[in-house]
């Protein structure tokens, strides 16, 4: 018996169970919980798409974007996103008051430039002894925040031996250049951006004082009903951080594009940074422990914390 002319019913047949097994994926991805992602001016997901990591997700992610780390923090708190990253600081400010959790960590170099305070090139200032009675600009429970009190406590001095100007970094930055703040503590591209543009230098790196761990903080209601969507998104973020160290040039322009610094500035950060993702060991809950020590002591919070009650190692496959 002759086959049909045209398209064999083979083919016709194979096309209709594609077809199908597509309206069922979609199916099945309408029907998945949407995973609701944070992170400060949509840099996770910049570096998801660069990589390809959002192509062929089996569930929705919605992404929200903040101009820093409180903002973020305040939206995981309150439910309105489900994870999103914060330094280790941030997090313990937020998680002092809300059920917070670490679930994934991500692993910079510590380089002198990844969080420092810097001051104007004419400055009198020379070290961190010099801060006491300044005025420093930073945001608050920010991870600049966090290392201008370590730098002052390094030298035997305590956060009330300096004034904080507490404003988000572009602020800040307008304060530093034009006299109205002494020192600005901040962090990359922040940080790159200023050294590439000349006129000031850095007066107290983060190095030994900054311990490089960028943190992907849920809540808990969203760990107990989507942990399979975070930690399908975990393996690709570590996947995408991957990518990026082995694509340098073409994820800074990426960055660029959106961002609209200069190339250089996202260059600059990321081969210093070179990120990767590690396992929610113990060297991460002891440093946070030491951040909410100092926080606790230096009155930024009022109720003891415990690190390791904010701490879910159930994602802690890495690939």
């Amino acid at each position: 018996m002759a086959e049909p002319t045209g398209k064999s019913w083979r083919q016709r047949l194979g096309q209709v169970i594609a077809l199908c097994g597509g309206l069922l994926l979609g199916a099945q991805a309408l029907a998945e919980p949407t995973l609701r992602v944070s992170s400060q001016k949509q840099s996770l997901k910049i570096l998801m798409q660069a990589a390809g990591e959002l192509e062929q997700v089996p569930y929705p992610i919605e992404f929200a974007s903040f101009a820093a780390a409180a903002p973020t923090a305040e939206a995981l708190a309150a439910g309105a996103v489900d994870i999103g990253s914060l330094g280790d600081a941030p997090f313990v400010f937020a998680a002092a008051g809300a059920p917070l959790k670490t679930v994934g960590v991500i692993k910079l170099k510590v380089t002198p430039t990844a969080v420092a305070i810097v001051v104007r090139d004419a400055s009198p200032l020379q070290d961190a002894t010099s801060l006491k009675g300044r005025r420093i600009t930073t945001t608050r429970g920010s991870i600049g925040h966090f290392l201008a009190l370590a730098a002052l406590r390094s030298v035997g001095l305590h956060g009330s031996d300096a004034q904080f100007i507490f404003l988000q970094p572009a602020e800040s930055r307008s304060l530093l250049s034009n006299g109205q703040a002494d020192a600005w503590a901040t962090w990359d591209p922040y940080t790159s951006m200023v050294q590439l543009e000349g006129g000031t230098r850095v007066l107290v790196s983060g190095a030994g004082l900054f311990a490089g761990h960028m943190l992907l903080v849920a809540n808990d209601q969203a760990i107990a009903e989507k942990p399979v969507q975070i930690a399908d998104f975990l393996r690709r973020l570590g996947r995408a951080y991957a990518w990026a160290n082995q694509h340098q040039e073409e994820f800074s322009r990426t960055q660029a594009s959106y961002s609209g610094l200069p190339v250089e500035v996202h260059l600059r950060s990321n081969r210093y940074a070179e990120p990767r993702r590690i396992a929610v060991g113990p060297p991460v809950v002891e440093d946070l422990q030491r951040t909410a020590d100092l926080y606790r002591e230096e009155g930024i919070i009022q109720k003891s914390f415990d690190a390791s009650a904010h701490i879910d190692r159930q994602f802690n496959e890495v690939e």
